[in-house]
């Protein structure tokens, strides 16, 4: 196996380089690009009004975001009260800044220039607010038909009912040939913006547009429209390449509206084959004195933008070599399952491992199993999106040692079970036991369905552009394989499995970190030397109306590993592999220890990342803004920024991270299934049924695998970033279950009726605060609020209970 490992990263050195690898030819050349991008700068240090607006939204949206706020500052004290051009220059600054109360500043200054109905840039205030795609909360009666057509694009982001309310008034205004064309066009270019048009209202508008018979300005939005709106199904048909067709013909004609027009339709909807007319507007000759220079200039501005983004349309593609490593890998977790299949003789070796592990393989294996693939891209994200503060969690470590390796462990070690649950039916009843399994189940079953779902859809979909239709399959074929090697191999393969995986993805970072400073030249070229703008200030102690703070950060981390470590059967089992107090302690130090080291590494990563994507924004993600793809840029970084083969081994680690998480899911669930519903309940059938209890439990690691595919298939529902997606789905159940926990090994008058309602109490807590935002607090608190409504619940129930059969005695 070492062999094997050493093999692989030997083939891969020599193809490591500091050069970064797109593995394409395709994208733009550097040349083309930074004259796309100097054009852009150009104009937004120029001396120009509106043309300086638009060049400076695009360089927000491709996150070129160096100087535009600066910029827009100076020319608001200058001509912040200048009619028309002030609305722009607040549009600008109400993008230009991360900070929402700034933003609100801006947008509340154009909201009352649209209140205003004697102000003469009222319509201007009107587009500038549907351009931001905010609603103006301002009914108005107008006999000015386009402050009207803005006002209906505007409110097309107040609800659901007011976009198809808006969609219907624009397709009225389009469809009625008595209209202006002014109006017309308008009310097309407000639908082009909204977008989602009904397919019967699309063909009914290509139809017109097929049908126009000159080349008016009705004619070029109405085209631009139809192109950029156009179904998914309907790209490739003849409708398309005729409006396509009508569009290029602007080229042939020095109409630079036109122009402008067909180059923001190609930044929309555009590829590579369209670089060549964009790069011939981009060099349109601007300084021969005629009047419309501006509007030449805006042509150029919207060239750039068009080429920038197609740019980052360009795919790519693993090579042969990456391949080959994915491919080798699986064949090594697949073999070490039939490798340990073969020495697993009892239900104790493939569930306990014999009850002799050792503990730095199982604290490996316990670090391993709760850094899953979701933490591996979410912690990176968290930095790049949120900045370190989630990072110094970490400072609660020693209290977590303490409090678990002398409070919780020894606890749960003089209890010689084989599931953790049969400590809740010895101390509180079997309905504690069944609301306990009922809980564990659930989480787990939910956790490893988001583990399956955000490897394939965010990490392995942010390399491999495949079509999303594929991800249930490419989800099955993943926990296939996690199956069989698992269900062969029992807990010892899982051990062996997770410590090769742990080296692996752990690597993978440490290898992009090297990458990128090779790319800098140094670590200290990469590191930031001030605080970026749109990461919050730093702020101590604990609010549960703030999101980030060091004393949140703290709460957070300790209550999730002492909820962990007191209820959770996947660390339970490990302990109890562990031969006595003392190795289980050991084990609880190495995962501490190593996790310590995981997060510092990762969090270290988001900022090279962060760095990376800062200075080659041509790789981001086309559509989204920087901190919008913060959780995909470390999978995008993998395939752009790493050489050939090595991109591959750091696939393997993501899957890798994936599988440990999953294969110790499968065997702990397989475990609780098997003690504590099969064997209680359907024992007599169950021996019908299996050949003995080990083949049983191989039989129930199958079963569970199914289920996990089937809920993977709802997880994307869930809002938020990864880090929300953790919290609110893979961590609800974990305080309630620690509940049950602290009730019976903790408090001596605990009642097993008191008991349940707390824990049910719980249940409800953690779901009020994690998808109604119940008294506005924020998820970090989910945890301890949970546990405390909890426990208190369940104490109070439980004391009132025992005093009243004393008062009955």
């Amino acid at each position: 196996m070492k062999s094997f490992l050493y093999g692989l990263i030997v083939l891969a050195l020599p193809l490591v380089s500091c050069e970064v690898n797109t593995h394409s030819g395709a994208e733009v050349s550097s040349e083309v690009r930074q004259e796309a991008i100097t054009q852009l700068q150009s104009v937004l240090y120029s001396d120009l009004n509106w043309e300086k607006v638009h060049a400076a939204e695009y360089l927000l949206e491709l996150d070129y975001r160096s100087g535009v706020d600066s910029v827009f500052k100076r020319e608001e004290k200058e001509f912040g009260n200048e009619l028309y051009y002030r609305i722009g220059i607040w549009r600008v600054l109400a993008q230009s800044d991360g900070n929402e109360e700034l933003r609100k500043i801006w947008i509340d200054k154009i909201r009352e220039v649209y209140k205003d109905s004697s102000s003469l840039d009222r319509v201007h205030a009107a587009e500038a607010l549907a351009k931001l795609g905010i609603a103006p909360r301002t009914e108005i009666e107008t006999q000015d038909q386009i402050l009207s057509i803005f006002s209906t694009w505007a409110n097309a982001y107040a609800s659901d009912s007011g976009k198809k309310s808006s969609l219907d008034e624009l397709m009225k205004l389009i469809k009625d040939k008595d209209q202006p064309e002014r109006v017309r066009k308008l009310a097309a270019y407000a639908l082009r913006s909204i977008r989602d048009i009904a397919h019967a209202d699309w063909y009914q508008l290509t139809e017109m547009a097929i049908n126009q018979t000159d080349i008016s300005d009705f004619a070029v939005y109405l085209a631009s429209m139809c192109w950029i709106t156009a179904p998914a199904d309907s790209l490739s048909g003849s409708r398309m390449k005729q409006i396509k067709e009508e569009l290029t013909q602007v080229t042939n004609r020095e109409d630079w509206i036109h122009q402008r027009e067909y180059a923001y339709t190609l930044a929309e909807e555009g590829n590579v084959a369209d670089r060549k007319v964009l790069a011939e507007m981009l060099n349109t000759k601007t300084d021969d004195g005629y009047v419309n220079n501006n509007e030449r200039t805006d042509l150029k501005v919207t060239a750039a933008y068009a080429l920038l983004r197609i740019d980052r349309r360009v795919e790519t593609h693993l090579s042969w070599v990456d391949w080959l490593v994915i491919s080798l890998y699986g064949g090594l977790m697949l073999g070490i399952g039939y490798f340990y299949s073969k020495r697993n003789k009892t239900k104790e070796d493939y569930l306990l491992g014999g009850r002799n592990m050792n503990a730095v393989s199982i604290g490996v294996s316990l670090f391993a199993t709760l850094l899953s693939t979701v933490s591996y891209l979410s912690y990176p994200g968290e930095m790049i999106k949120y900045g370190p503060v989630i990072f110094a969690g970490m400072l609660g470590f020693p209290l977590v040692y303490f409090v678990a390796g002398w409070w919780l462990i020894p606890r749960i070690m003089a209890m010689k079970v084989t599931s953790a649950y049969e400590i809740l039916e010895l101390k509180l009843g079997l309905s504690i036991r069944m609301l306990a399994i009922f809980m564990f189940l659930s989480l787990r079953f939910l956790w490893m369905a988001t583990i399956i779902y955000v490897t394939v859809d965010v990490a392995f979909l942010s390399v491999v552009p495949l079509d999303p239709y594929y991800v249930p399959f490419i989800s099955t074929f993943l926990l296939i394989i996690t199956i069989i090697y698992t269900s062969m191999g029992g807990l010892k393969a899982v051990v062996l499995t997770d410590v090769v995986q742990s080296i692996v993805f752990l690597g993978g970072a440490l290898l992009s970190i090297v990458i990128v400073s090779l790319h800098f030249g140094s670590v200290s070229s990469w590191f930031p030397s001030e605080w970026p703008a749109y990461w919050k200030p730093i702020q101590f102690g604990f609010d549960t109306q703030e999101r980030t703070t060091i004393g949140n950060a703290v709460i957070m981390l300790f209550a999730w590993y002492i909820c962990t470590t007191g209820s959770d059967q996947l660390a339970v089992q490990r302990y109890l592999s562990t031969k006595d107090i003392q190795a289980a302690r050991k084990s609880l130090k190495v995962s501490l220890y190593t996790n310590l080291l995981a997060k510092c590494l990762l969090g270290l990563l988001g900022l090279a990342m962060f760095a990376f994507f800062s200075k080659n924004q041509h790789f981001l993600a086309d559509g989204q803004s920087f901190s919008e793809q913060s959780d995909t840029l470390f999978p995008r970084f993998i395939l752009l920024g790493l050489p050939i083969g090595i991109s591959g081994l750091v696939i393997a680690g993501l899957l890798a991270a994936a599988m440990s998480s999953l294969s110790s899911g499968l065997n702990s669930v397989s475990t609780v299934i098997s003690e504590d519903i099969f064997n209680r309940f359907f024992k007599r059938k169950v021996a019908l049924s299996f050949s003995g209890s080990l083949q049983q439990v191989k039989m129930l690691s199958y079963l569970t695998g199914l289920i996990v595919i089937g809920l993977s298939f709802f997880v994307g529902s869930v809002q938020g970033n990864l880090f929300d997606i953790v919290i609110k789905v893979t961590h609800l159940f974990v305080a309630p279950l620690f509940v049950l926990f602290f009730m019976a090994l903790f408090i001596p008058f605990a009642s097993e009726s008191g008991t349940f309602i707390g824990g049910i109490v719980a249940i409800i807590v953690a779901v009020g605060i994690s998808f109604y935002g119940i008294g506005g607090i924020t998820v970090l608190w989910v945890l301890p609020f949970s546990f405390l409504s909890g426990a208190v619940v369940a104490c109070t129930l439980s004391f009132i209970e025992k005093n009243s059969k004393k008062y009955e005695k």
